[in-house]
């Protein structure tokens, strides 16, 4: 009965980095935290499917088979239901807290507005099952076909082709996530995870998994069980893989840059206030800084600077993530907007 067993779908990340994953094949939503402790965040669901935050920390939950997306405060309190026709996917919006959502089997791409308002962006081929989204760093929206394992941009209503993952005849792609260049895709029945550069078409590698398993070790050798959910640290160092067959959660921590697999983040030396903040942030350390990185918690970057005062006031509401780096050392902190 071990939560940690029953995670086979979809997974996210709050603000505090609290891990929260689907289970498809039960009824309910997990929460996993940073050290590994697993509840169950929500329940009642038929299949529930994609999961998203918005900026208010509510969690969105596509329920598949139950043909609603449900909202749900940070507490774990139902605050809506919209009614919607097989919702998989979903992801917030990079500007506002419009959610833009996929379904299945209707093969649609569409927006939701807070208010609950529903406009459709595209629907039809390209999409064959279409389940996977994400962003890169350039703000430019990906989509993906768990039926026929094709990538796609989606730009307004246009859609240019971007890779094909491969596949046995009849293989899927479960979910798609970016980190520090590329996209990264699940192969659901080859057992595989793949690295796409979204920059040439059809650039698709096999970048971890071997055979059909569940054993742990280097990418070279380890083994996956129908992996389906993929999403990357907000910092793009890990990647959290869901087993569909065994309900696992796999991690892989690659190398970021050669000789960067010692870094370690700490939290106690690196003092922001005032925390939360509604126009700057300043930054409290004791020794040089080289560079201080904002990130957002669907893991882009949007602020570099080198001041310990940085103006925040034109950020969307919400939690923030902020690494500074030097010579020696990456440091880690959180903060709030208003």
């Amino acid at each position: 009965n071990n939560p940690l067993q029953k995670v086979d779908d979809a997974l996210v990340l709050d603000y505090q980095g609290n891990l929260y994953g689907s289970h498809f094949m039960g009824s309910s939503v997990y929460k996993i935290t940073p050290s590994g402790v697993g509840t169950v965040f929500a329940t009642g669901f038929n299949t529930p499917n994609g999961l998203a935050f918005d900026s208010q920390n509510n969690l969105y939950v596509c329920d598949l088979s139950g043909n609603r997306i449900y909202k749900i405060s940070y507490d774990g309190v139902f605050l809506d239901t919209i009614s919607i026709s097989s919702p998989s996917g979903i992801i917030k919006s990079i500007d506002s807290d419009t959610m833009i959502f996929t379904q299945y089997t209707g093969n649609k791409v569409s927006k939701l507005a807070p208010d609950g308002s529903i406009t459709l962006i595209a629907s039809g081929a390209p999409m064959v099952g279409v389940v996977g989204l994400t962003y890169d760093d350039s703000d430019q929206l990906y989509v993906a076909n768990f039926t026929d394992r094709k990538i796609f941009k989606l730009n307004d209503t246009t859609f240019t082709y971007v890779a094909t993952v491969p596949g046995p005849t009849g293989g899927s792609l479960g979910f798609i996530t970016y980190a520090n260049g590329f996209l990264y895709g699940t192969g659901y029945n080859d057992h595989k995870i793949y690295k796409i550069d979204p920059n040439y078409v059809d650039s698709v590698f096999v970048f971890a998994g071997t055979t059909y398993g569940s054993a742990d070790g280097d990418v070279t050798t380890a083994q996956f069980t129908s992996p389906n959910g993929i999403i990357s640290s907000v910092t793009g160092d890990s990647l959290y893989i869901s087993d569909f067959g065994t309900g696992r959660i796999r991690i892989i921590s690659p190398e970021i840059v050669a000789g960067t697999n010692d870094i370690e983040y700490a939290t106690g030396s690196l003092k922001l206030y005032p925390n939360p903040t509604a126009d700057f942030i300043n930054v409290e350390y004791n020794g040089e800084i080289d560079i201080i990185e904002i990130y957002n918690y669907q893991g882009k970057r949007i602020i570099s600077s080198n001041k310990k005062q940085i103006a925040v006031s034109h950020l969307p509401s919400g939690a923030y993530i902020m690494l500074m780096k030097n010579e020696f050392e990456v440091i880690k902190n959180t903060f709030i907007k208003n």
